[in-house]
């Protein structure tokens, strides 16, 4: 019996919380939902764009339709004196319909620009957005502090409330959604070749190669169960399927796509990133010289040998850590998300020859990235082909560690 398909976990509605004044946050949640829509969800709603002084009384006010981009102005004409909120219901009302739009569509994340006065009061956008809650969709708002209260009582305390910067913004939105985001950043190119081996899958386009660790015993494979099929559809497997060897074959495919020759980085063993931190280092996984690389690190491994720690230990381990080096198989077997949750705080690197080399990654709580980038694809084709493992193939291609760029 086939296994039922991934599904994400559903998100509690997410509330920025923020001071007098919303400009900054404004410009967040646009630019929040801007990048998610240019990674290829559907994201659908309204933001507010202010033209004048920049606060919630601004000179000139526009909710802007996340979908479509039109705009709805929403000020009313009062005169510059005025000390009155100069918020238009009107206009709130018209611009209400892309909610609507929205919800009906069955976006994968809703944008409602902020939970106010009006809201407070069980006007303005408060029906549209218990709706969309109502219906499951992941709502994004935000809130002001005087209304703290009132948006607790709204959604029955039934949310989660963040801080108004980015990166609390992309750990609500969830590292389960990594997978995905990902597939979506895929060419839909042709297919060469699927090559199964004992140890290690590998996906060969015209472009490149991509492997992965295989995360299940050799069986018996079908090969006709590759055939005719493109690059994306390969790769979606990674977030849809529960197949150890179909969820392995996806990782490769994403890896043929991003980890392909003209990928360029600093060389090296990902290790080495920790070799200067004083602190606390956890590496899950066994890695090749370990000892010698990270002699003080606390090492966590599913089968752990004397001196390593077992799996349960990561709820001990990780927080407060200071760095922590993850092996790419916790990418494919799907234990990364929890890893990274728990990892919050700590210089995290993900490391391995089945690590996707694609900044995507870098927002969702890991810093660094070290991959394998295949040079001489019939080499490794056939080291894999034979059952050899990562030892035997590194030889063929080169190690790359790409940097979350810092934030100035």
């Amino acid at each position: 019996m086939p296994l039922p398909p991934a599904i994400l976990p559903p998100l509690r509605p997410g509330a920025v919380i923020h001071g007098p004044g919303s400009y900054g946050v404004d410009t967040l949640l646009d630019g929040f939902s801007a990048e998610l829509k240019r990674r290829g969800f559907r994201v659908g709603g309204l933001v507010q764009r202010n033209h004048g002084p920049g606060d919630d009384c601004a000179e000139r006010m526009e909710l802007v339709d996340v979908a479509t981009g039109h705009a709805y102005d929403i000020t009313q004409k009062l005169g510059r004196e005025s000390q009155s909120c100069r918020v238009d219901p009107t206009g709130v009302a018209e611009a209400s319909q892309a909610i609507r739009n929205a919800v009906a569509s069955g976006v994968d994340l809703l944008v409602v620009n902020k939970f106010a006065g009006l809201e407070s009061h069980g006007d303005g956008l408060s029906d549209e957005m218990l709706a969309a809650i109502a219906e499951g969709i992941p709502v994004l708002t935000s809130v002001g502090s005087r209304y703290l209260n009132e948006w607790q009582t709204a959604t029955g305390g039934f949310c989660d409330l963040l801080s108004p910067v980015a990166d609390a913004l992309w750990r609500w939105w969830g590292p389960q959604r990594m997978y995905q985001d990902l597939v979506q950043g895929v060419a839909d190119a042709d297919v060469r070749r699927v090559v199964t081996g004992d140890k290690w899958v590998l996906v060969e386009t015209a472009d490149g190669l991509g492997v992965a660790a295989r995360q299940a015993p050799a069986a018996e494979d079908d090969a006709q169960r590759w055939t005719g099929r493109s690059l994306r559809d390969l790769a979606a497997m990674a977030a849809q399927s529960w197949d150890p060897l179909e969820i392995a074959v996806g990782v490769a495919a994403l890896n043929a796509h991003y980890n392909r020759p003209e990928v360029t980085g600093v060389p090296g063993n990902g290790l080495d990133l920790f070799a200067a931190v004083e602190g606390r280092v956890v590496v899950i996984g066994g890695f090749p010289q370990l000892a010698r690389r990270l002699p003080r690190a606390k090492v966590i491994d599913m089968n752990p040998q004397d001196g390593e720690y077992p799996e349960a230990a990561c709820d001990w381990l990780l927080p407060g850590a200071d760095a922590v080096a993850i092996t790419a198989s916790a990418f494919a077997n799907r234990t990364l998300p929890r890893l990274l949750r728990v990892s919050a705080g700590a210089e995290v690197a993900m490391v391995g020859p089945g690590t996707p080399l694609t900044p995507r990654l870098f927002d969702y709580g890991i810093q660094s990235l070290a991959g394998f980038v295949a040079i001489d694809l019939e080499a490794v084709v056939r080291t894999i082909a034979g059952g050899g493992g990562s030892r035997d193939f590194h030889p063929y291609g080169r190690m790359v560690t790409l940097h979350r760029p810092s934030h100035s």
